[in-house]
């Protein structure tokens, strides 16, 4: 397992140099549309820094479990306070990707915690629940970075969304 904790590690890290960064700043951006901004960049940086402090968790520490699930139930909170963001008119589209997020980060939680706390699970059950919380998590932040790269004012390749539209990822895109 520590082969796919590292490599969620580069995947989040991936997604957070990719998608994160200032939205697009408009001479004209209205006080909200700031405000909204700040919100989003703050975001941005609690979940960078939240990866760097897992990605910094001794593995062989008797807390390690412990370490780690506080930051994913940290990250959690995190990404449902995103969900629970106003986003301003123009980026209303976006809005249920963040509710997906939070939805797929609280499932992701739940089921690492299975994972890390529930000795009765056999080997397999534990490999399973393991892959299944990878999933939403991977899946959390793919909805996170198709946001950031709509509020940066780019096209995602990874989504069918646009101003008006429904804002479904579109499908065999790794849900």
């Amino acid at each position: 397992m520590k082969i796919r904790y590292i490599y969620l590690t580069v995947i989040i890290s991936l997604l957070l140099l990719t998608g994160c960064g200032s939205a697009r700043q408009e001479p004209d951006a209205s006080a909200d549309l700031k405000d909204f901004r700040t919100k989003v960049d703050t975001f941005c940086q609690t979940i960078s820094d939240m990866d760097s402090a897992i990605n910094s968790i001794d593995t062989t520490s008797e807390n390690y479990t412990t370490d780690l699930m506080n930051y994913l139930y940290s990250l959690n909170s995190s990404f449902a306070d995103f969900a629970n963001l106003d986003f301003p008119e123009e980026y209303d589209y976006l809005e249920h990707l963040a509710d997906e997020a939070s939805s797929y980060m609280s499932e992701a939680v739940t089921l690492y915690g299975q994972v890390y706390t529930d000795n009765t699970l056999s080997s397999q059950a534990m490999q399973d629940i393991y892959d299944e919380a990878s999933v939403s998590y991977a899946n959390a932040f793919k909805r996170i970075k198709v946001i950031m790269t709509f509020l940066n004012g780019e096209v995602s390749q990874d989504a069918n969304v646009s101003n008006g539209a429904s804002g479904t990822l579109t499908e065999g895109s790794g849900q």
